[in-house]
């Protein structure tokens, strides 16, 4: 055990009692301003490119993505690039929106919003908060559909919103994210402990902020804070567990936040699985080291595509 192991339980506390993350926000709360928010236009999106591919209307989707205009520019570039090896470009939405395909559509929506908050804080590079986020999304997807999870679609928007307090931290306090950063990399420590010890509040705790502020659903707010203990998780706890075990295959496989972690965070997964098993049929039919065998054919698969899309954007 390090000097900076804490009790787990400390990573899920509620924003609301954390007394240092209270006075963080008194002195600097209104830093959290310069955080772009999520489009307007986001959940209408989400909506329509939820319905069975058969009722998606590619006009109507079109439509909404021209009233943003940041959002329409990376579907024509992504549309557009070599990826696609397309021989005449494209220049309309609908022909953007059929190029891409309602997954690919759906994906690049949610991730460029992910990249544009990524870019609010100047301590971790945005390419790797992006790639862990985009990453932990593709797997969380990916583990929920084996696990006969309900709903794989929220597990990949869950994955891609978990770290949301990340940027948080960062943007209301720069300095001492910093510092922790540099700690968290120097020693291989998991970060949560040292923003603990150091902080006095995670990730966790400062995610559930925004996540509160934008009114995000009860489901993806206790992921956010809960995901580093399932334990915890009352509203969903498959789903907690799905993207806590997404998270350390991520970190494990040089998909996490620019540095490796010792213990490796893949082989403390056992009370993760447990939630999910006890929760999800087939999660019970599977083993967690065929799961992360399986896993390791993609993960170089997913690290291109983050690249690719990544370097779409910018």
């Amino acid at each position: 055990m390090t000097k900076y192991a804490t009790e787990s339980h400390s990573l899920s506390e509620q924003a609301a009692t954390n007394s240092a993350l209270r006075a963080a926000l008194d002195r600097r709360g209104h830093l959290l301003n310069s955080i772009p928010g999520i489009p307007a236009v986001l959940n209408q999106l989400m909506e329509e490119l939820a319905q069975p591919p058969e009722d998606v209307t590619l006009i109507r989707v079109a439509e909404l993505l021209g009233r943003d205009e940041s959002l329409a520019a990376q579907c024509l570039r992504i549309a557009n690039s070599p990826r696609f090896g397309l021989r005449k470009p494209i220049d309309s939405l609908v022909g953007a929106v059929r190029t891409l395909g309602i997954a690919h559509t759906r994906e690049v929506v949610l991730t460029c919003s992910m990249a544009q908050l990524g870019s609010a804080q100047k301590v971790m590079s945005p390419m790797v908060f992006w790639e862990h986020s985009l990453a932990c999304a593709i797997i969380s997807r990916k583990l929920a559909r084996s696990a006969g999870f309900e709903d794989p679609e929220r597990a990949y928007l869950a994955g891609l919103l978990h770290d949301l307090g990340y940027v948080v931290t960062m943007v209301l306090m720069p300095k001492e994210a910093s510092e922790a950063m540099e700690k968290a990399t120097r020693e291989g420590i998991f970060i949560g402990e040292i923003e603990l010890e150091d902080l006095g509040f995670s990730h966790c705790q400062s995610g559930e902020v925004l996540a509160q502020e934008w009114h995000f659903s009860d489901e993806i707010i206790e992921v956010i804070r809960c995901h580093h203990d399932p334990s915890t998780a009352r509203v969903n706890p498959a789903l907690v567990a799905i993207v806590s075990l997404a998270d350390r295959l991520c970190r494990s496989s040089g998909l996490g936040i620019g540095y490796v972690e010792s213990p490796d965070p893949a082989t403390q997964w056992q009370s993760d699985w447990e939630i999910l098993a006890g929760r999800c049929g087939l999660a019970r039919q599977m083993n967690w080291a065929d799961f992360v065998r399986d896993s390791n054919t993609y993960v170089s698969e997913v690290r291109e595509m983050v690249k690719a899309m990544y370097q779409a954007t910018h």
